[in-house]
């Protein structure tokens, strides 16, 4: 009798776990407002939307394009969008001005790996017959750059303080990524703080000289060129959502990883053909200058993790640029927040790794 009630217990146990499972399978997507720039050739967010990283974590994500950083934040901020994917510098800027975000993760890297290789973000870029071999010779150029508030922007400016340069002197112009190709082309610019990509692109229309690579322009060893932002508010409130957008994260740079060790790309050379819609040779070339990258960080640091020491050479920029008007920078501790990154390592079954000292 006792067997017989525990076997029809265990039954009862297992319907009621099959039923919670199918409950939870078939559970309503929660909405995450997501705000990115759509023009600018970021693997993750692509790879991500196309395999579905991110339905798989049961969120639905409403898409919002952004041409700058600063209206981006100022979505944020507004309530417009949940979270963003923004450049690192002027969100430290915002932040240290007092709006209320916290950064929650990085999205990929610029740094050299354990081989030498030197992976870059973007590339200073000047027309040859421009006749520009260094910084000096940008002074009354025309120089491209992707904001005003940018990363690039404020470090660019750096190097030339340090070679005795005012950067007044450079005629800086604010545009799109793409925009930039063009107007290199077409003698709009003379020179272009632009995508490896977009450099690749100008060079095979006309002749042109590589001054600078990413890590050059900023001095950071590794580098990023967007972070996840969110109000600090909405990420407690929605812990859940901010943590398994994370795992979508997190599971698409696995994939990708998995596909260049593993694959040599194929699969992520068919994925950038299909939704960037770049021919064979600029597809084959954005797969060696920017998504073979992918996994080579990890001797360094955590997946997607925020090294300290990037930002406070941000805060550094944003102060010598006089853009904080005399504020302190906001320190690494006031503006990031890993402990959502971790959880999602956690609910994934992946190791945090304390001693990788970038990290720290």
């Amino acid at each position: 009798m006792f067997r017989i009630k525990l076997a029809a217990f265990a039954l009862l146990c297992a319907l009621a776990g099959g039923a919670a499972h199918a409950q939870s399978a078939t559970a309503s997507p929660k909405t995450v407002r997501f705000g990115w720039q759509a023009a600018t050739p970021t693997t993750t967010f692509w790879t991500g939307f196309e395999i579905k990283t991110f339905e798989d974590q049961g969120l639905k994500l409403e898409l919002s394009s952004f041409n700058d950083n600063a209206p981006e934040l100022e979505a944020v901020v507004a309530k417009q969008v949940d979270m963003a994917a923004v450049a690192p510098a002027p969100t430290l800027q915002a932040i240290s001005f007092g709006a209320p975000l916290k950064i929650i993760s990085a999205v990929e890297y610029s740094f050299t790996d354990q081989a030498g290789t030197h992976w870059s973000a973007v590339n200073l870029v000047a027309r040859k017959e421009a006749g520009i071999q260094s910084l000096k010779d940008l002074v009354g150029k025309r120089v491209a750059v992707f904001g005003l508030s940018s990363n690039w922007y404020l470090a660019l400016s750096d190097r030339l303080q340090e070679a005795g340069i005012d950067p007044k002197s450079v005629r800086f112009l604010s545009m799109p990524y793409p925009q930039m190709e063009g107007a290199l082309v077409h003698n709009e610019v003379d020179a272009a703080v632009m995508t490896s990509i977009g450099a690749y692109h100008v060079s095979q229309r006309v002749p042109v000289n590589v001054l600078m690579a990413s890590d050059q322009i900023t001095k950071i060893p590794v580098d990023m060129s967007q972070v996840i932002v969110g109000r600090a508010d909405w990420l407690r409130d929605h812990e859940d959502e901010a943590v398994r957008f994370l795992m979508g994260m997190l599971t698409t740079r696995k994939f990708i990883e998995d596909d260049v060790a593993h694959n040599d790309g194929a699969k992520m050379k068919a994925i950038t053909a299909k939704t960037l819609k770049y021919d064979p040779d600029t597809n084959e070339a954005f797969y060696k200058l920017r998504v073979a990258s992918a996994g080579k960080e990890s001797y360094l640091l955590n997946s997607l993790d925020l090294p300290k020491q990037t930002f406070t050479a941000y805060g550094q920029m944003l102060v010598n640029a006089g853009q904080l008007r005399g504020k302190p920078a906001a320190t690494p501790e006031q503006a990031v927040d890993t402990s959502y990154l971790r959880k999602a390592y956690a609910r994934l079954g992946m190791k945090w790794d304390d001693s990788k000292e970038v990290s720290q």
